[in-house]
């Protein structure tokens, strides 16, 4: 048997069983390491996207229900996107304005909008933020009295939510908040907010026939006026020229003919000048369309002596070609008449005296009960400007 031993030794069974043996457990320590470092990624991953997707809390208010129990409500930073979109939204199409008016290449770099110290940015996202509070306020005070919104108002603003998701990019449908639920949860509690605020404004008292008697009907007179017209100047190295002699001679005889063409049309919009790219102007002559609502105190429309001409004129009538040392006109007087302007400022004078009173009563009567505290999220990682329109 030694022998035998011996001889299977000799030949290396014995060293091939320790290697086998060997290489088994070098394989189990690698099949160990692996599912450790397989549940390291898993654990990160995890941890990664828990950190990039939960719920970023903003805001708590905190007051008390008709029990005198102390209730909070949270807002996260997704309910706030809608309302960040809305201003984003709002500024960016102010662009050229705000360009011109702070001189700034956009308005969330101008500094001090707010005589306050504030950039653009820093402005908004106050005053998203100060939206926020309000909203949360009022809706609880809603619910704390018993308010809800109808079926109907609730249709309406699930329609009002699809429309706004199909009016985004796609990859502005991509952000957290930006999906018609959450829009539409938004819009509700907006609504909910809303009707709170008409209730009070209702127990107001404020006398609106009383208001609407300050506003002068002779000021607030409209004129509502379809014209053409070609300009006489334009610019030139950053400064209003003359055009020449010869254009002007053959912009006056075009607008003879097309005086003629507008006095005999049945329409005054159409088949007047050849717009083939709907902007307005005709495509040879440079002569272009336009209206304009012109107020008994307006005085920035053609000059004093033009203006009381287009006054004189009746409903439906054409002018002749107007001249004025800017430019030419055909004017149609739509309306000379028009109670839109008065009616709109009316209704202005109303909505601020509302606003105002309210604002009163908000602030020394229904803000004090709450406690607001806005989150570290909020205050040190969200800057507006570039959070749902890619801007940078």
């Amino acid at each position: 048997m030694n022998r035998a031993k011996k001889i299977m030794k000799n030949q290396g069974l014995g060293g091939v069983d320790k290697k086998k043996k060997k290489e088994a457990d070098v394989s189990r320590k690698n099949k160990i390491l692996l599912i450790i470092g397989i549940a390291l990624v898993l654990v990160l991953s995890l941890g990664i996207c828990y950190i990039q997707f939960r719920p970023r809390e903003i805001l708590r208010v905190s007051g008390l229900d008709n029990s005198g129990a102390t209730v909070e409500n949270k807002v996260y930073y997704k309910e706030a996107m809608y309302d960040i979109y809305t201003t984003e939204t709002q500024y960016n199409s102010y662009a050229s304005l705000y360009a011109q008016m702070y001189h700034s290449s956009s308005y969330w770099d101008a500094e001090d909008v707010d005589s306050a110290g504030r950039t653009g940015a820093q402005a908004a996202k106050k005053a998203v933020m100060d939206g926020l509070k309000q909203r949360e306020i009022l809706y609880m005070e809603a619910l704390k009295n018993d308010m809800s919104l109808t079926d109907e108002e609730k249709k309406t603003i699930s329609e009002s939510a699809a429309t706004a998701v199909s009016n985004l990019s796609d990859s502005q449908k991509r952000i957290a908040g930006l999906d018609e639920k959450t829009i539409a949860g938004v819009m509700e509690k907006q609504a909910l907010a809303d009707k709170y605020r008409q209730s009070v404004i209702s127990s107001l008292g404020i006398d609106e026939e009383a208001l609407k008697k300050t506003v002068s009907k002779k000021d607030y007179r409209q004129y509502t006026l379809q014209y053409y017209t070609f300009a006489k100047t334009e610019q030139k190295d950053g400064k209003e020229v003359d055009k020449d002699a010869a254009t002007l001679k053959k912009a006056k005889s075009d607008m003879k003919a097309l005086q003629k063409k507008a006095a005999s049309a049945k329409d005054f919009t159409k088949d007047i000048i050849t717009d083939s790219d709907t902007n307005n102007t005709d495509d040879n002559t440079g002569i272009s369309y336009s209206t304009l609502d012109l107020l008994e105190t307006n005085e920035d429309f053609a000059d004093d002596a033009t203006r009381k001409k287009i006054k004189a004129m009746k409903n439906n009538a054409v002018s002749d070609v107007l001249e004025t040392k800017d430019a030419y006109y055909v004017i149609k007087m739509v309306n000379n008449n028009d109670s839109e302007a008065y009616d709109n400022q009316c209704q202005q004078v109303v909505a601020d005296e509302q606003t105002s009173q309210f604002n009163t009563k908000y602030k020394n009567e229904i803000k004090i009960n709450y406690r607001t505290e806005v989150q570290s999220y909020w205050r040190g990682r969200v800057t507006l400007g570039a959070l749902t329109s890619g801007n940078e």
